[in-house]
């Protein structure tokens, strides 16, 4: 049995722990004023959601109607397209799955008192098995509250990305509750297993943001040429779009759109590097 999963200030044992346990937790990623502005911005972007026309419950993926989903934020506010590249949190991505990858998706997940759990399921669960070595897909989250077994905090399987395949009933029993302070990131490979637990309180909420992540031959979870507002795209630069998908195949091989209208890709995309996407790091290891 593996020793239980503890938070870490510590990137380098971060990593380890993501290969032992298949996630990690690494501690003080935002600071307490960051959390509590995050959060309000995500709060005030649930009414903007549901006028959009974007529901945030009742999707099949929960057990019931508590539990809140914030999809697309990008719309909602800058700060979310600021916090997903983050090179503290990209420095995980890019160890599990290379320098070419996509944002698949970046949603919150706000259990309220009463939800129940999610499925257990694991990130590439549409992957069939076996699955290769290496993960395909990975979740970078952002805990704007503290994560405990009484207020529905991730529950997961610790070793399960070494299995090869999506969930066995027979052994889901073995999950465990993530423990973990807000302000911190969870970081869990795309082949664990995992699901929201179910939040046991009276009155608490636990927020969390979701960023997904996927090697860039895979098609993302999200359109995102179809998700996000022409307003949104506007203010967003060519490195960030790239990282949505909006240079892929034919764009990326510089391929004529014919009587369409062409889309020109950056300048140097032909020649990508990480720091093409990514940005400079600091020398702190990106954080």
């Amino acid at each position: 049995m593996l020793a239980p999963l503890l938070a870490t200030v510590d990137p380098q044992q971060a990593l380890q722990d993501l290969a032992t346990h298949g996630a990690a937790i690494l501690r003080d990623a935002l600071s307490p004023a960051a959390v509590r502005e995050v959060r309000q911005k995500l709060l005030a972007g649930v009414a903007v959601s549901e006028a959009d026309g974007v529901p945030t419950r009742g999707y099949p993926f929960d057990a019931d109607t508590h539990n809140q989903r914030v999809f697309h934020l990008f719309n909602l506010d800058p700060i979310f397209a600021e916090l997903i590249r983050r090179p503290v949190a990209l420095r995980f991505v890019q160890h599990l799955l290379g320098p070419d990858f996509l944002i698949s998706n970046f949603s919150a997940n706000i259990t309220a008192p009463g939800s129940q759990r999610m499925q257990m399921h694991a990130d590439q669960g549409y992957v069939p098995s076996p699955w290769p070595a290496q993960p395909l897909a990975c979740n970078v989250a952002w805990l704007l509250d503290d994560f405990t077994p009484e207020n529905g905090g991730t529950r997961y399987v610790p070793g399960s990305q070494h299995f090869g395949h999506n969930p066995d009933p027979a052994l889901e029993q073995t999950s465990v509750a993530i423990s973990a302070p807000a302000g911190s990131l969870l970081i869990m490979d795309g082949r664990v297993w995992h699901q929201t637990g179910d939040n046991q309180t009276q009155d608490v909420q636990r927020a969390a943001l979701f960023g997904y992540y996927v090697r860039r031959w895979l098609r993302p979870q999200i359109n995102w040429n179809a998700a996000l507002w022409p307003s949104t795209v506007a203010g967003l630069d060519p490195e960030f779009l790239h990282l949505l998908g909006f240079y892929s195949g034919n764009v990326e091989l510089q391929v004529p759109n014919g009587r369409r209208a062409p889309v020109h890709p950056p300048a140097g995309l032909s020649t990508l590097t990480p720091s093409f996407a990514l940005g400079p790091q600091d020398a702190a290891g990106g954080r």
